[in-house]
């Protein structure tokens, strides 16, 4: 699983001033992170495109020429919420990684539904009161660790 997170902006000068935030791209398994910067208009079109196609949160306004630090600071923050937001949810996710450069990194989203251990609640109508599976039972398993230690 990988996180998203916009910790700073900084001004670029050329080739005309302006903004660029930085976003830094975290992978919880590997602690691997990716950081790459993008202008506001990026973002824009960024959101324009999804808009398209899915239901979106607010988009951080523009204000023209506002260079004041606590108006920097908020769009930053909106920023990161929005992106997060879109990366989170599965639809858009393919095309935010896009937008992130991490295509290569952002495999089958969504379609890995096969279960990789038993269910932990199995009781209904028709339970048996055994199951056969070929799966591990993991609840069965960590109880067992944390009451004789690991085997």
């Amino acid at each position: 699983m990988q996180e998203v997170f916009i910790p700073s902006y900084r001004l670029v000068d050329l080739p005309k001033p302006h903004y660029v935030y930085l976003i830094k791209i975290l992978s919880r398994e590997t602690g691997q992170q990716d950081l790459v910067e993008r202008r506001y208009s990026a973002f824009h079109a960024l959101h324009r495109e999804l808009r398209k196609h899915f239901n979106t949160p607010p988009f951080p306004p523009k204000r023209i020429r506002c260079t004041q630090e606590r108006v920097l600071e908020q769009r930053r923050k909106e920023l990161e919420k929005y992106i997060q937001t879109m990366f989170r949810y599965v639809p858009t996710k393919p095309m935010v990684a896009n937008f992130l450069g991490l295509t290569d990194n952002i495999q089958n989203v969504g379609e890995d539904k096969q279960m990789k251990h038993r269910p932990i609640y199995l009781m209904g109508p028709s339970y048996n009161g055994c199951v056969k599976s070929s799966l591990p039972d993991i609840v069965v398993e960590g109880v067992a660790d944390a009451l004789y230690g690991p085997p």
